[in-house]
């Protein structure tokens, strides 16, 4: 039988109640803001903070040594991906749980504490997320069952939006779901152990998704509970304009694996079909655009991104441990 290359055992049992995991990109103030919420609102717990930073180039790293000393800071010489990065901390994490928390998420409570307690009385879960709120307070949508082919397919046409996500989750209470998002995604300690890491062939988008579904696959239950809550500031790091192109372009990459690895060979020729005929829109919109002289306004508008896009043939990467440096 072929090893599954996701595989993890710890090395050593938790030494404290959670594991605060934050992957930072360019988001200097953004997770400064991010780490002074936590310390902030954080007790009754013992808790250990990781940040790893995909080789920032706004002096983050600097930052948070002066700021905050006691932070495990794992500097990469690369930006690595979201799950490449969280991986290097999921490896050396104490925590009996373990959050993965996007670095633009601000806490206003004591979510972590409440959230501890309530896993430590319902075993039955693995995996669980608050509810989500944007910076004026209100309720984001959130997916909390699996995305369908049909689903991924109004996404590529513009048809699909968040707003029916929002009124289909209604008045939750505590329970099982299929699935959560991932910017405040905490895990139970043991799960890594029966399911494994996060799938490092994506770069960007979807590792949440496969990891909950990896997690059903083995009989683990997953919960929402909006009883707590974080605030999200929502695309503060993807959508820098330095980096738009290539979040695009990792993003097709992502979604590609993802129909592939979940969804029929039938949907996959469809859902790369729609993507192209997209992509084949855009460029004669783009054109369009430019043969009335107007400039491009962002890399959506981009010519030679959309053709690079229409041609892109996508391997799958291959999954690697890289050797961070700790601080």
């Amino acid at each position: 039988m072929t090893p599954n290359p996701l595989s993890f055992q710890f090395p050593e049992p938790p030494t404290c109640d959670l594991s605060i995991i934050i992957v930072n990109f360019n988001t200097r103030d953004i997770v400064l803001d991010c780490l002074k919420s936590i310390h902030a609102h954080t007790e009754g717990i013992s808790f250990e903070t990781l940040v790893v930073d995909n080789d920032s180039a706004d002096g983050s790293q600097q930052a948070i040594k002066g700021g905050f000393p006691k932070v495990t800071l794992i500097e990469n010489k690369d930006n690595l991906g979201f799950s490449s990065a969280n991986n290097q901390a999921i490896r050396i994490a104490r925590g009996r749980y373990t959050v993965l928390l996007n670095s633009d998420t601000l806490l206003t409570q004591n979510c972590f504490a409440k959230i501890v307690r309530y896993l430590d009385d319902h075993p039955q879960f693995a995996i669980l997320s608050p509810e989500i709120l944007d910076i004026n307070g209100t309720p984001c949508p959130m997916r909390l069952w699996e995305d369908t082919a049909w689903d991924a397919a109004l996404k590529i046409i513009g048809r699909y939006h968040p707003a029916h996500e929002l009124k289909k989750m209604g008045a939750w209470e505590p329970g099982e779901v299929q699935v959560v998002g991932g910017s405040c995604f905490v895990i139970r300690r043991q799960l890594f152990e029966s399911t494994g890491l996060l799938d490092e062939n994506y770069f960007l988008y979807n590792e949440e998704d496969d990891f909950c579904r990896r997690a059903r696959s083995l009989g683990h239950k997953i919960c929402y509970f909006p009883e707590t809550h974080v605030k999200h500031l929502l695309g503060q790091s993807t959508h820098q304009p330095e980096i738009r192109a290539k979040v695009i372009l990792e993003t097709y990459k992502s979604n590609l694996y993802f129909y592939r690895k979940y969804y029929s060979r039938t949907w996959n020729f469809l859902l790369r079909s729609l993507y192209r005929l997209t992509f084949l829109a855009g460029i004669f919109q783009s054109l369009w655009i430019k043969m009335k002289g107007r400039a491009p306004l962002a890399a959506e508008d981009s010519i030679s991104l959309k053709l690079k896009l229409f041609f892109l043939k996508t391997p799958t990467r291959e999954n690697h441990s890289p050797n961070p440096k700790t601080n």
